[in-house]
């Protein structure tokens, strides 16, 4: 018995035959769960683009819909008809929510999955669940926005005197505050994302869904080269026609000077447009291309009327900047009666200190800028008039068909 013992113990014949009986149930249970966890997250994700469809097509209808209830049948309509072919049963729960003082539709879908035990792992099968929130976007044409687009604290449209600002036609928007101070903002719409405060007419919605900048895929080139140097050029009185293309230093216009911008794109590198005394700037069909380093100011009793581009990349807008512009941007004249199209300079500050109704004249305008703040009594007035214009009106601004964003 002894010999035999022996023999059996020190026998490893099988020896791997036991290890892999012993291995083989785990791994095929690692699998299975691999597997099991992988069929989940698929139809996690699918259930995720339906309910952000669903959201968006339901919110396109609360800005239309005589109740609420039109918006959460389109969406409960539209998840089920994408979800029809489902091998589960899905159940869909369109709700609106408050979010500030807007409204946002949320959509949730959700099932019980089988788990590949039997539903003892996890217990009772597995939750699938995937949600979305969206908000309308208002149809009111949008004209003025604050986009605080750089870290800067100043991210406000403030009235800090005795201004007004008149908008009867459109949207005013302010991603961070609005504060009319003792003047007035009156506009169609106003709202603005965190707080507004003073005359506003009619009264702000707070807790707004911020807006993205409208323009973001706008390609603003800054390559230019000054080969010519950067040397200001100065007009003093007469009457003088700058042609298109790259313009290096600036200028500066005094005593009268009487300047046209000829038709097309105007780069202003390194150097200021100065408009001050009596002089006069006008152009039509122009656009003002300022680089990170280049600003406007008009001052004195200084005249400027200017009309944006009809055609090109830069169709529809006056005055532009590169992104990485934070410089200020200044309107002290009283005589800056037209700026047709769009001032976009999202990182930079707009300061308007002329007299009255700036920018009437204009059949429509559209300001984009990081922050705007009157001083003094200025008057700033915004049309809405895009039909009577050859200026044609961007995309993302001016008269807009109903959409929706998600938000969640």
């Amino acid at each position: 018995m002894r010999a035999w013992w022996r023999e059996f113990r020190n026998d490893d014949r099988g020896a791997i035959a036991l290890k892999f009986a012993f291995i083989v149930p785990p791994l095929a249970l690692l699998i299975a769960a691999a597997v099991d966890l992988r069929a989940v997250a698929a139809q996690r994700a699918d259930f995720q683009q339906v309910a952000e469809a669903a959201a968006l097509a339901g919110a396109g209808e609360m800005s239309m819909a005589v109740s609420d209830d039109v918006a959460i049948e389109r969406a409960r309509a539209f998840a089920e008809a994408q979800l029809k072919d489902s091998a589960y049963v899905a159940l869909v729960e369109p709700t609106i929510e408050p979010m500030g003082s807007s409204r946002v539709l949320d959509v949730e879908i959700s099932t019980k999955r089988p788990s590949f035990f039997g539903n003892l792992l996890p217990p009772g099968g597995w939750d699938v669940r995937a949600s979305a929130a969206a908000a309308s976007v208002s149809r009111v044409p949008l004209c003025i926005i604050a986009s605080g687009a750089s870290d800067r604290r100043d991210k406000v449209i403030l009235v800090a005197d005795r201004g007004v600002i008149t908008a009867p036609q459109c949207l005013i928007h302010s991603n961070y505050d609005i504060d009319a101070g003792k003047g007035q903002i009156s506009a169609s719409l106003v709202q603005a994302v965190t707080t507004a405060r003073g005359s506003i007419l009619p009264g702000a919605n707070v807790g707004a869904v911020p807006l993205e900048d409208p323009f973001a895929a706008t390609a603003i080139l800054t390559d230019q080269s000054c080969s010519g140097g950067e040397q200001q050029v100065q007009y003093e009185g007469g009457f003088h026609t700058i042609a298109a293309g790259v313009h290096c230093g600036g200028f500066q216009l005094k005593k009268g000077a009487q300047v046209t911008l000829a038709p097309g794109d105007h780069y202003f590198i390194k150097g200021d447009l100065d408009v001050d005394d009596e002089s006069r700037l006008v152009g039509v069909d122009v656009a003002l291309i300022f680089d990170r380093n280049s600003k406007s100011d008009f001052k004195g009793h200084s005249t400027v009327d200017l009309d944006g581009r009809k055609t090109g990349p830069f169709a529809g807008f006056v005055i532009i900047t590169t992104r990485n512009n934070d410089q200020d941007f200044k309107i002290n004249s009283d005589r800056v009666s037209r700026l047709l199209g769009v001032l976009y300079i999202p990182s930079a500050r707009l300061f308007i200190e002329g007299g009255k109704d700036i920018a009437k004249d204009s059949d429509w305008t559209v300001i984009v800028a990081e922050s705007i703040e009157l001083k003094g009594s200025p008057s700033l007035f915004i049309n809405a008039n895009y039909a009577g214009s050859d200026v044609p009106v961007p995309d993302g601004v001016g008269p807009r068909q109903g959409t929706a964003r998600l938000v969640r």
